[in-house]
C-alpha cells in the first residue's frame, strides 16, 4: 500500500480495497462488516491480528478524512468573523 493518501477502510469502494496487496481477498468482507470505530473491529471480516498490524503499518486509516472549517459566507459559521454571520447577509 504504497500511496500518496490513505486507503481510509471505512470509505473505500471494492476495487481499491481489491487492489491493495495487504488486504488481498478480504476486500468485500472488510465491506460488509463495516462500519469499523476500532482496528480490533477488522476482526469481525475475518482478519486476524497480523494481518491488522499489516495494514495499519501500510498506512491505512479507519475513518474518513477530516474536513475544515465552515468559511463559506452565509453558512452560520464564517472564518473571517468570530461570532460567524448569526443568519446576517
Amino acid at each position: 500500500m504504497s500511496r500518496d493518501t490513505p486507503l481510509y477502510l471505512n470509505l473505500a469502494p471494492a476495487g481499491d480495497l481489491a487492489g491493495e496487496e495487504t488486504i488481498d481477498d478480504k476486500a468485500d468482507a472488510i465491506i460488509r462488516h463495516r462500519p469499523y470505530h476500532d482496528w480490533s473491529d477488522l476482526k469481525r471480516a475475518g482478519l486476524d491480528q497480523d494481518a491488522i498490524d499489516r495494514i495499519k503499518g501500510a498506512g491505512a486509516e479507519l475513518g474518513e478524512p477530516a474536513s475544515g472549517p465552515i468559511v463559506e459566507p452565509g453558512s452560520g459559521g464564517s472564518g473571517a468573523t468570530p461570532g460567524g454571520n448569526l443568519g446576517k447577509a
